[in-house]
């Protein structure tokens, strides 16, 4: 058994141990989302057109990501609603990134490693990092969405009589603490993916106008960035959604009684 196959067996038995049976759909939707991004890949070689194909196969991810969580049904149409909205606007946003920090292609840092290749291989490698920015922000736009309108749900079903101000309050509240732990994640994880790489500019004495304009910082640091703004963004629009579905039923349900 090689490192990977028992790190996988290891993070099941914890889903299992911890999230009961709950924790092998968690696990099924992980491995279906792996296979997705693999698919996803190859559809992208085989020349299919890479932003059309990224916004189908994030709508899959984000169904798979959402649907598959612990939360309940109420929960998890909202998410996946909310995640959807903040996906197509980050996916122009995306756009815009690569096309006026011009990011696309590869860095000076590999091109010893692809320097025997040729790179006229038909892929438009602008759209491909359109799709990368795009993939790479859907994790923490569902985990918001759905730790929110979690939260919210809690709230309404705690105090029945909340006014929709107190709520979006309330919402507001708890998107600031998901927010500053999401921040903290991303920002972290890609410092430590790229610990080595930093090292290598301060070994060659990288000045800081140079750091700032090398291609694969800039787009990793965009990466972050654009992943963070959909956090943020989707904290007011969970929490706008939630007190309309709230507002809406508690209105639906008084016209029945004045009917009945």
């Amino acid at each position: 058994m090689d490192v990977i196959s028992a790190l996988g067996l290891v993070l099941l038995v914890l889903l299992v141990a911890v999230c009961g049976k709950s924790g092998l759909t968690i696990f099924f939707g992980l491995v279906l989302n792996f296979v997705l991004l693999f698919i996803t890949v190859t559809l992208f070689g085989l020349g299919a057109p890479p932003i059309i194909t990224t916004l189908l196969v994030s709508a899959v991810i984000l169904a798979v990501i959402v649907f598959f969580s612990a939360a309940g049904n109420r929960v998890t149409r909202i998410a996946y609603v909310v995640s959807l909205a903040v996906m197509m606007v980050l996916c122009g946003l995306a756009w815009l990134i690569q096309y006026f920090a011009n990011i696309q292609g590869f860095g000076n840092e590999v091109g010893e490693d692809i320097g025997g290749f040729s790179l006229l291989i038909g892929v438009p490698f602008g759209q491909i990092v359109v799709a990368i920015l795009t993939l790479s922000a859907l994790g923490a736009v569902a985990e918001a969405s759905i730790a929110v309108t979690s939260g919210l749900f809690e709230v309404a079903d705690t105090v029945p009589n909340i006014t929709p101000s107190q709520l979006f309050a309330d919402g507001q509240v708890i998107g600031g603490k998901i927010i500053g732990t999401a921040l903290n994640t991303l920002f972290f994880g890609f410092f430590g993916s790229y610990l080595a790489l930093f090292i290598w500019f301060v070994q060659l004495k990288y000045s800081p106008g140079l750091l700032l304009n090398d291609k694969l910082f800039i787009s990793e640091a965009a990466s972050v960035l654009l992943s963070t703004m959909g956090v943020v963004a989707t904290v007011p629009l969970s929490t706008w959604v939630v007190s309309w579905s709230l507002r809406h039923g508690k209105a639906d349900k008084k016209k029945k009684e004045v009917k009945e």
